[in-house]
């Protein structure tokens, strides 16, 4: 019997590694964008830290993750991880026509394939720097949502004290304008409890440059595009306050430098 070790080992042989990736994006970037990046010596070259920018645009993941040296943790969906479940969830259903002769004598084949699938895509990302966020089951109540987020709290700052960088947009989601919007306290929660540092960035140019009518009308090609780095806030520099003030003293800070890292570096 195939044992688990062998299992992985086989899966790994079709892993494409991170770093041919990166290179290949950034060349793409710097073909097609002007790239400019400030501040690469502002990111610690190990240990846990909490990296936070603004957000406008789904290209700033790949700026982002193509400038910094080192690998930058990106948490995504549970369902981008283990594609194959949703499929499999259909399959499985009473009613489905793989539970009646002859189909089912193919379903354990099938089911097979698409685990065996499922879990490289799920290993693949996790190699270039993804991590899965944890599955909402049943949040449908005030109760069990607050239980879900401190859960995955919980999950974010046990990847940073295993001194994993990890990148989180404190606005939340994508802001569809120029201007950040206003940043939750999520991030800094995050540096305080694991006791490392947090790094601001500002992006500037990205907005709509992965629409397709940006390349369409020439207006993406040589558009510039600026990342700018600041300063860590250090541990030691977090306010001797409870948790929940000294999250909003550092996210008010934190804000106040992104928007100036936005429109030029830190001197």
């Amino acid at each position: 019997m195939e044992t688990q070790t062998e299992s992985d080992l086989l899966e790994s042989l079709f892993l494409i590694p991170r770093e041919p990736v990166k290179q290949f994006l950034r060349t793409l970037l710097n073909l097609v964008y002007s790239v400019e990046v400030t501040g690469l010596e502002n990111v610690p070259e190990s240990g846990g830290a909490v990296l936070i920018s603004n957000h406008t645009d789904n290209l700033d993941v790949i700026v982002q993750g193509t400038s910094v040296l080192r690998k930058v943790i990106y948490l995504g969906k549970y369902e981008l991880f283990h594609p194959q479940e949703t499929v499999l969830e259909l399959l499985n259903d009473p009613d489905s026509p793989l539970n009646t002769f002859p189909l089912s004598l193919m379903k354990q084949t099938l089911v097979t394939a698409l685990n065996a699938l499922g879990g490289i895509q799920g290993k693949q990302l996790m190699h270039w720097g993804g991590h899965p966020i944890l599955r909402a089951h049943n949040v449908k109540d005030a109760k069990s949502a607050a239980t879900y987020y401190e859960n995955l709290e919980n999950y974010m700052v046990e990847l940073i004290q295993k001194g994993e960088l990890i990148s989180v947009y404190p606005q939340g989601t994508r802001v569809e304008n120029l201007e950040p919007g206003s940043f939750k306290a999520l991030s800094a929660k995050l540096a305080i409890r694991a006791g490392v540092p947090i790094i601001p960035s500002g992006i500037n140019g990205a907005w709509r440059m992965l629409k397709p009518e940006s390349f369409l009308t020439g207006k993406a090609f040589g558009s510039k595009i600026t990342y700018n780095i600041g300063k860590p806030i250090y541990p030691d520099q977090f306010p001797k306050e409870p948790l929940k003030k000294a999250a909003k003293m550092v996210t008010e800070e934190l804000e106040n430098r992104v928007r100036k890292l936005i429109d030029s570096p830190e001197s």
